[in-house]
């Protein structure tokens, strides 16, 4: 990965740098992006206002990138827009993640949409969603350490490379963050002369579509953003606030997922920031003192040592398995680490097999197991329980 904003910049303006007049809400952040942008896109979408969406990763197929009003671009025009643009575009060598967003812009400019929401990727200062000029509003969701072989070693490395995004006159609206986050933001909010709004978590007479304690920060951020569109005009009333916040849905985000007739949690924990989030919701758990059984798969760049060391208590159990199509941590390479007790540790040559030994236990855990990491793990298990495999 070569992040570089020339590429894309050049690649919009030969297509004509579509969607150049329509203004974006940039969503950047380490977690909580998602959810944040599903909070924002369902009560705009409540509300009639025409909006084009942009996300990453995708769960289940490319189309759930580029959404008009909740809808995903259809099969055949993603097939039409990216076989297009890998030839027309082909001198830029753009990365899969640019032409995405080349194909999103053009798709959102023929739908005619009236604002954009850019979830950015992993970055923020060299981030194609960054090349799209028109973004008046920025919202941040909780920074924190990942990616730090593109964003740098430390929190305050990375803090800078991603609030690198706000210019100018733009309105910021970030959850509390960390002080040394916070006080980045407020640097480079002065800098260059925008208008900054921390917001707290929203109460508990509040309720969301999303389950866990830290959507109350994620939904207080969308809530955020929609006061600052009411302020430009929008016609948004309490209702379809209320309304949209309660009905959001967001697949594999602490999400109860029935296998064969059992109940398995569902998260997509994949750093050690998110494994922190999901560690304190283990605290509201029924049964979990008596034991977590963990199904964990994830990518060998990331931080598993720190992620077991905050997830995992001396009476849990941890079903290790693969992550299809990616390099992963396997029990080799946890042994490695004297510090992790790994004889906890059962290690599965797939997924399924995991899945299949939890069910041959002679009783199902008391506390729902958990299957969290990869996003890619989230997928595969998903798709089982919807194929004959669990029938």
């Amino acid at each position: 990965m070569n992040l570089s904003l020339e590429r894309i910049k050049g690649a919009l303006e030969k297509i004509d740098n579509p969607c150049r007049n329509l203004p974006a809400i940039h969503i950047i952040g380490t977690n909580g992006k998602g959810s944040i942008t599903a909070f924002i896109e369902n009560i705009l979408s409540l509300s009639k206002i025409n909006i084009g969406v942009t996300t990453s990763p995708h769960l289940f197929e490319l189309t759930e990138r580029i959404r008009v009003n909740r809808e995903k671009i259809p099969k055949e025009s993603l097939n039409k827009l990216l076989n297009h643009f890998q030839q027309e575009l082909k001198s830029f060598r753009l990365s899969p993640f640019e032409l995405i967003i080349c194909c999103a812009l053009k798709f959102f400019d023929i739908k005619k949409v009236d604002w954009l929401i850019l979830e950015a990727g992993l970055g923020g200062r060299l981030d194609a969603t960054t090349a799209h000029k028109l973004r008046p509003i920025i919202a941040i969701s909780k920074i924190d350490i990942d990616h730090k072989e593109y964003l740098g070693e430390s929190i305050r490395e990375i803090a800078r490379e991603k609030v690198a995004v706000i210019e100018k006159d733009s309105i910021v609206i970030s959850c509390k963050q960390s002080l040394p986050v916070e006080d980045i933001i407020k640097s480079r909010v002065e800098k260059v002369g925008a208008k900054l709004f921390f917001v707290s978590q929203l109460s508990d007479d509040w309720k969301l579509g999303l389950n866990g304690y830290f959507q109350k920060e994620n939904a207080a951020v969308a809530l955020g953003v929609i006061k600052a569109l009411v302020k430009k005009g929008l016609d948004i009333n309490q209702d379809m606030i209320r309304n949209g916040l309660a009905t959001t849905n967001w697949p594999g985000r602490l999400e109860l997922v029935e296998w064969r007739s059992k109940k398995i949690l569902v998260d997509s924990a994949h750093n050690p920031s998110a494994a922190k989030a999901l560690a304190h919701e283990r605290e509201r758990w029924a049964s979990q003192e008596s034991g977590v059984t963990w199904i964990l798969g994830i990518q060998k760049q990331k931080d598993f040592i720190t992620i077991i060391k905050t997830l995992i208590k001396p009476q849990d159990t941890i079903f290790l398995v693969p992550v299809l199509g990616q390099v992963y941590w396997t029990l080799n390479d946890i042994k490695k680490d004297s510090s992790i007790n790994y004889k906890n540790i059962i290690e599965f040559e797939s997924l399924i097999s995991a899945l299949n030994c939890l069910e041959n236990l002679d009783k199902w855990p008391s506390c729902n197991p958990v299957l969290t990491g990869s996003i890619f793990l989230v997928s595969e298990f998903i798709q089982l329980t919807r194929s004959k495999i669990n029938s």
